[in-house]
């Protein structure tokens, strides 16, 4: 039997106590062991410390996962957001840059909900801050 595919899962950044700690949702994890027969690997939140361009090379996909926080406005010239919107900066500096290397060094990628908006927005697209408002796009997460 080969190898397992090695899947990059970037976490998020998230605030327990006063502690900084990297996290992924377990459904996230398990789909990929279940599903696909891969060994996910967790990519920390921590943007230009890592090495992308060599981290991307070493992952046979990525998968950009779902989050409760959103993609920071100034990516994608929008405006600002409004008070008490949750962002990740330390995961915007991670995804969208590697987003972007993997594209371009062919490295398979999938985007779940925030996952999706971020390869949007690294394709230079824009987004609806206020999703829930448009007409027929009340319900959209889970």
């Amino acid at each position: 039997m080969g190898k397992r595919p090695l899947i990059g899962v970037p976490a998020d950044r998230r605030m327990l106590d006063a502690h900084p700690f990297h996290v992924v949702g377990e459904k996230y994890l398990t789909a990929a062991l279940d599903a696909a027969g891969a060994m996910p690997v967790v990519i920390p939140a921590i943007g230009r410390e890592l090495a992308l361009d060599e981290l991307v090379t070493r992952f046979d996909g990525l998968l950009f996962t779902g989050s409760a926080s959103n993609v920071e406005p100034h990516h994608y010239q929008g405006e600002q957001s409004e008070p008490g919107t949750l962002h990740d900066p330390a995961r915007d500096a991670t995804t969208l840059p590697l987003f972007a290397k993997a594209v371009a060094a062919g490295v398979p990628v999938l985007g779940i909900c925030r996952g999706f908006q971020e390869m949007n927005v690294a394709f230079g697209g824009t987004l609806w801050q206020r999703v829930r408002e448009q007409p027929g796009l009340s319900v959209h997460h889970e």
